[in-house]
């Protein structure tokens, strides 16, 4: 049943939706950009504000040394207007980082016969003094002058605002108390995106196209050998016990693919031990059967034999002498199926009968279905009796469709049937097979193949 257009839309909208690597790298990137430019504008405030009260902290120190306590007593304004004068370079400076900080403005506080006074330069520049009534300032005041120096600072989140800052620069603390006070204003997050939009838009844009490039980048030499590894897991998980994963890296990723690679031997070492005692079993079933008739008392192993010798000279490599050898000694499995009357009838088998004997090679494959390796050795089980003309049976399989392996069987099984005595008939002199076999080149048998075996030693 397939889906409707409107359901399949859907699933194509969610699948082209869903989180690859390289997005979820790219949104993680991204993530951590913004994160990064944040933590670099509130690193930068900070470490301005700091930088901005050491320097005014020891411009001060520095100032005051040529100031004598009189000057610092009596002349209030000169010496603010002096201080304005000796710290153009602090007030620059912090002009320089009014990405972050605005412009700063110096104030004096002066406690004269116990009272405080406030000396600060007006809007108009005029340097004014005042005595302070506000009593929560005073005790500001107060404990600031049992100190060297006092910030009001908070923890900065990006959120504009105010660190005030009191020098004590009284020469004699004891008779005398003089601060220096000023504001720094920082600036924040928001205000710094509003005022500068563009090049706010344009670092998002270029942190986004930096972010996808390295998502890619990232996902690609992450996701290259997690999908090899996949793919090997995959042929493994088929069946492919021998597949093994290569990787030279020494990292996680090197860890798993050893890791996947002492799995992959130990089921191979487990099927091949499964594998090898159901194969003994049926081994030794299928000599039980030949041993049942006198007539074909070691037929398997002699068919074996020959097959053996026509893959040995056909170069066959150890995996397809393998399926050749247990293909060939359980090709007759399915005879188990046919009864006895009919294997040791001394006649001619009636159509009825050979439609039985015809079921074998079936039979045989639905034996063997429980060997992991199934599918390697059940084409000669099922297709030893195919002929090259296409007569044979169960499939009528001809010429190169009939599998190599089955054609090979084939001429092993005929050959051996032929030169051993049966109920019906005595064993052929091997004159009389030779020339049986080249008459059946091309009907029967592959003529390749049977140039093949009449040049083996034991068929001379």
């Amino acid at each position: 049943m397939t889906d409707s257009p409107i359901k399949s839309a859907l699933k194509d909208f969610f699948f082209f939706w869903k989180p690859s690597l390289a997005r979820r790298l790219t949104l993680s990137f991204t993530i951590f950009g913004l994160v990064i430019g944040y933590a670099v504008l509130i690193y930068l405030a900070v470490s301005s504000t700091n930088t901005l009260i050491r320097q005014a902290s020891v411009s001060v120190e520095e100032y005051l040394t040529y100031m004598s306590r009189e000057d610092l007593r009596e002349n209030q304004g000169e010496l603010l207007k002096f201080i304005d004068q000796k710290m153009t370079n602090i007030v620059h400076m912090a002009k320089a980082m009014q990405v972050v900080l605005l412009p700063v403005q110096f104030e004096l506080y002066f406690k004269k016969d116990g009272q405080w006074q406030h000396t600060f330069t007006d809007e108009q520049g005029i340097v004014t003094s005042e005595i302070i009534s506000n009593p929560g300032l005073a005790g500001l005041l107060e404990v600031a002058k049992s100190r060297k120096m006092t910030t009001s600072s908070k923890f900065f989140y990006g959120r504009h605002d105010k660190v005030n800052v009191k020098i004590n620069i009284s020469p004699d603390k004891n008779n005398y108390t003089q601060l220096l006070a000023f504001d720094i204003y920082r600036v924040g997050i928001l205000k710094i995106l509003r005022e500068n939009i563009y090049k706010a838009f344009f670092f998002f844009v270029l942190l986004l196209v930096i972010c996808h490039m390295m998502g890619h980048i990232f996902s690609y030499l992450l996701a290259r050998p997690i999908e090899q590894l996949s793919r090997e897991a995959e042929a493994i998980a088929s069946g492919q016990y021998e597949r093994r994963f290569t990787s030279n890296r020494q990292d996680e990723i090197g860890k798993l693919a050893d890791a996947l690679n002492i799995m992959a031997s130990r089921i191979l070492d487990s099927t091949k031990e499964r594998e090898n005692i159901f194969i003994g079993i049926l081994i030794a079933l299928t000599r039980a059967i030949d041993a049942k008739s006198p007539w074909t008392a070691g037929h398997s192993e002699r068919v074996t034999k020959f097959a053996e010798a026509i893959g040995h000279n056909l170069h066959f490599n150890e995996d397809e002498m393998r399926a050749l050898t247990i293909s060939a000694i359980l090709h007759d499995i399915g005879k188990i199926a046919v009864p006895e009357q009919i294997l040791d009838k001394p006649g001619k088998l009636t159509d009825e009968e050979f439609a039985v004997v015809k079921k074998h090679p079936q039979a045989g494959a639905d034996i063997i279905s429980s060997i992991p390796s199934y599918e390697s050795i059940l084409e000669g089980i099922v297709h030893h009796h195919e002929r090259w003309d296409g007569k044979g049976y169960p499939k009528g399989l001809h010429e190169k469709d009939i599998p190599l392996i089955a054609r090979i069987i084939c001429i092993a099984d005929v050959y051996d049937a032929l030169t051993e005595d049966r109920p019906y008939r005595r064993a052929w002199s091997r004159t009389e097979v030779r020339q049986f076999f080249e008459e059946q080149k091309g009907k029967m048998f592959d003529a390749e193949l049977v140039d093949v075996f009449l040049t083996l030693p034991d068929v001379q």
